[in-house]
């Protein structure tokens, strides 16, 4: 299947053909196989997982381990326990921080880079402030890559945790996620990938990059809202003790014996519909379009992108790594990135404006108002690019 056919499973796209929607890198559109599998669930299998003895409840259970089993091969994890479903990569990230600070001692150093998504910045953050741990930051060149030219004065024995973004959801740019973790391993650090954006661009292989943690959500995975996964090594979650507690995690409440993972790390009722989806998505990717196809159809329109918008008047990137995909990151001089996206929108063409919870990277940059962000993927066309580009000089002309 190619690209132009892969457009007609997403029903947003078909119903409003005059919309341009540049903004996936905030969550994609949805396939219409998401939506089936949550109308067949709720429709014909409604029932909670993990408790019924019943026809209904056994099926619901079994469907719900079968979706944990696709997304551990979708991942190329050795044990389908690996996976832990939370509601997000922002919830799994938490869940991290908060398991693992029972690793960590007064004097401890987390290691996280200048471009993290509040999601990865603000728990550890939070964290070093409490029990007296020590935050570094990885610095970013101007050209938007991690500055790697001193990385072994970062990355020392002190490191316990190297936590860093897989994609920049800010400037796009793709990070060498094996060459730190390597050397991440050589200090003995435990490494965590936030791979919220490279899910949707790329095959992730966490035996390959030999990752202690991965973390992505559905919605970015051209799936619903409130589901995310965290990919985690069996021994590793094996040591650790669970993020919350009730219903389901816990084989003795009175003498506080937890199940085994992954169950321990999901308390209460999950989202199973959203779970079903997730699997539903990856059997239709697998099936109909490769991960080559994606990434070479994204970075064309982002190499179309950036020839297009050269023509507009005061027009600079942000982040000009030849390693970015499909996310364009600009500013336009004199003009403010909110009033910009307004009038793109007024205009049908969605992208995003800000700092794109990234303030940091912002600050570094020392942009007040954030860039303008357009995000590309399958279903996008050059002619998408070339709206944006009109609707970029009409709005130029209409704020100066």
């Amino acid at each position: 299947m190619n690209i132009k056919e892969i457009q007609k499973y997403f029903p947003q796209v078909q119903k409003h053909p005059d919309f341009i929607y540049l903004d996936s890198a905030s969550t994609t559109l949805k396939l219409q196989t998401a939506l089936d599998r949550i109308q067949q669930f709720y429709t014909h299998e409604a029932s909670n997982v993990h408790r019924g003895s019943d026809p209904l409840g056994i099926h619901a259970t079994d469907l719900y381990e079968e979706s944990r089993q696709i997304v551990a091969e979708f991942l190329s994890a050795k044990h389908p326990e690996e996976i832990v479903f939370t509601r997000s990569t922002t919830e799994g990230l938490n869940l991290l921080a908060y398991v693992l600070q029972l690793q960590l001692k007064e004097g401890d150093e987390i290691l996280l880079t200048q471009m993290e998504h509040h999601s990865n910045f603000l728990p550890w953050q939070i964290l070093a402030q409490k029990h007296g741990f020590k935050i570094k930051y990885l610095p970013v060149t101007s050209e938007g890559e991690l500055d790697l030219s001193n990385i072994d004065q970062f990355l020392t024995s002190k490191v316990r945790i190297f936590s860093f973004v897989h994609q920049s959801n800010a400037l796009g740019t793709l990070n060498p996620a094996k060459k730190l973790i390597q050397k991440a391993k050589e200090v003995g650090a435990i490494t965590i990938v936030d791979s919220a954006q490279s899910c949707s661009t790329q095959e992730i292989d966490v035996k390959e990059l030999d990752c202690d943690f991965l973390v992505f959500s559905a919605h970015k995975l051209f799936s619903t809202f409130g589901v995310g996964v965290i990919y985690g090594k069996k021994e590793l979650w094996e040591q650790l003790e669970p993020y919350q507690t009730g219903g389901g995690m816990v084989l003795d409440s009175v003498k506080r014996i937890w199940a085994k993972p992954p169950h321990c790390f999901e308390a209460g009722t999950p989202a199973i519909s959203g779970v079903l989806a997730l699997s539903a998505v990856i059997k239709f990717l697998k099936k109909n379009i490769s991960f080559d196809e994606i990434l070479k159809h994204e970075k064309h329109l982002l190499n179309t992108a950036e020839d297009v918008l050269k023509e507009v008047p005061q027009l600079k990137f942000v982040g000009v790594s030849p390693t970015r995909i499909n996310t364009l990151s600009f500013i336009i001089d004199g003009l403010h990135s909110d009033d910009l996206a307004l009038i793109l929108g007024r205009q049908k063409v969605a992208v995003r404006s800000g700092h794109h919870c990234c303030q940091p990277l912002m600050d570094h940059y020392g942009l007040k108002s954030g860039t303008v962000r357009a995000s590309f993927s399958v279903y996008n066309k050059e002619e998408d690019v070339l709206a944006l580009k009109q609707a970029l000089l009409k709005a130029v002309d209409i704020l100066t």
